[in-house]
């Protein structure tokens, strides 16, 4: 194990900075994510820690040494690509065992770390089938076999199940978490995919043009995105725009349309700021559940019901905002018609503001 820290790390291509002064520590045995849209800077920044791409400006440290300059056979990491790079031309046990073969490592040796490595990653038995002859997910883990083999202090994965269908995918994340959790390695994993990420991690940095929106655990991100980018990347949100009518030690008032609701106070706020509500679909709850003490309590005309098997969907009309309401699929769920005025509310502490 090993723990990495990327200090007011840059990558410019051109005057384009691709990654731009990112600072980050990494603490040993951590699944940590980078997560983000296409071109924000999170594949580069695993590549600079691998040695693949050079830094512009900035250090990459790993147990208090500066790697920055250092090949990438120099630094003890192991990098999983998002196309797996298996050698169609080898069977299993050959493609594991080519990189000890490259570090001349005795034949015995070698046959024992390939076969450990194959027991490691459920493919046993599999050592004399080919690409063409293994499932996606079986290349998968023949991909990382031969990453753990040459027992690296890091394990980088870019995007590595992007080119699974859904239900592996599914399967796949859940088994490379056990996995990590097992060998205890610290892993840096890269993906735009916000299910991977708040499912497998450990602690997530959430990427926007090169730079880190903002870092936290899985339940931080999503509980409490600190900018609009993040709360809208992160799940589905309501963001509606509102303005200061109050301020109190703990809380404001806000008017939305209209509507005066209550928020936990956030920051400096003056009577009269305008600010932008936050608040996740699940957490409106409708008819008879939204008439508890403690909620902001309203009552909207209802524009749409959408059946979507574990949970209904409820579009609301908020003073020409739009108020969503994701309710599980219960037994004693109610049933309104579109157009009909419905009681909605939520509990004081489950909105937020948002700053940008």
């Amino acid at each position: 194990m090993a723990n990495v820290v990327l200090s007011e790390l840059s990558k410019y291509f051109g005057d384009v900075a691709a990654v731009d002064n990112i600072s980050v520590e990494i603490a040993e045995g951590e699944f940590f994510s980078m997560l983000g849209p296409s071109g924000c800077g999170k594949s580069t920044t695993l590549r600079m820690i691998a040695g693949f791409e050079e830094t512009s400006i900035g250090r990459i440290e790993v147990d208090g040494s500066d790697v920055s300059q250092s090949p990438p056979e120099d630094r003890g990491i192991g990098f999983v690509f998002q196309n797996y790079a298996i050698f169609p031309h080898m069977n299993v046990y050959d493609n594991i065992a080519f990189g000890l073969r490259l570090r001349k490592q005795a034949k015995d040796a070698i046959d024992s770390r390939v076969r450990a490595a194959l027991d490691q990653v459920g493919m046993s038995g599999f050592e004399n089938r080919f690409q063409h002859e293994l499932s996606g997910g079986q290349q998968q883990r023949v991909a990382l076999a031969r990453v753990l083999v040459t027992e690296p202090r890091i394990l980088l994965l870019d995007e590595p199940l992007s080119a699974l269908d859904k239900n592996l995918r599914e399967e796949m994340k859940f088994w490379i978490k056990d996995l990590q959790q097992t060998l205890g390695i610290t892993t840096i994993y890269v993906t735009h995919d916000q299910g991977e990420a708040l499912t497998m991690s450990d602690r997530i940095a959430v990427m926007s043009n090169g730079k880190v929106a903002q870092i936290g655990t899985p339940e931080e991100i999503y509980e409490r995105p600190s900018t609009r980018f993040v709360t809208e990347f992160i799940g589905e949100s309501n963001v509606l725009n509102a303005r200061v009518t109050s301020v109190d030690d703990a809380t404001c008032v806000l008017d939305i349309g209209g509507h005066a609701v209550t928020a936990p106070l956030s920051g400096e706020l003056s009577e009269g700021d305008d600010v932008a509500l936050a608040l996740r679909p699940e957490r409106v709850l409708i008819g008879k559940d939204a008439a508890k003490k403690g909620f902001n309590r309203l009552k909207l005309p209802l524009k749409k019901v959408t059946y979507q098997g574990s949970f209904i969907r409820f579009q609301l009309d908020l003073s020409g905002l739009e108020l969503v309401a994701e309710v599980a699929n219960r037994h004693d769920v109610p049933r309104f018609d579109p157009g009909s005025e419905i009681d909605v509310g939520w509990r004081v502490d489950c909105g937020w503001i948002i700053s940008e």
